[in-house]
């Protein structure tokens, strides 16, 4: 009982990092753009639009006429004093990473029974 429990622990784990990957985007529009899903939404992900998702809605699903607005990069001003190097007070971890470490400790614990 206690093997059939790691195992489905460990198929859990893997589902759960695959998870991501099945979103429900309308792939339809990435193949008649030939454009990857970042290209119009936002860096948060469905259903946020970036500028070229918001054109690409509002002109009849088309980036016919589409200008890019110049980007460009204020030179930040230091209010503080900053300081250089690794901050240990957060542990910035991504979901992906922690899903990997989950599975590489399930692994070795189905190894060991």
């Amino acid at each position: 009982m206690n093997k059939f429990m790691n195992y489905i622990f460990l198929l859990l784990a893997i589902a759960f990092i695959f998870e991501p990957l099945s979103t429900t985007a309308r792939p339809e529009y990435a193949v008649k753009e030939s454009r990857n899903c970042p290209y119009c939404h936002a860096s948060d992900g469905p259903p946020q639009l970036n500028e070229v998702g918001i054109y690409y809605g509002t002109h009849n699903h088309s980036l016919e006429g589409y200008v890019p607005s110049p980007k460009t990069t204020p030179t930040p001003q230091p209010t503080e004093a900053i300081e250089i190097g690794v901050h240990m007070n957060t542990w910035d971890v991504g979901l992906r990473a922690l899903a990997t470490i989950l599975i590489i400790l399930a692994v070795v614990l189905v190894i060991r029974l």
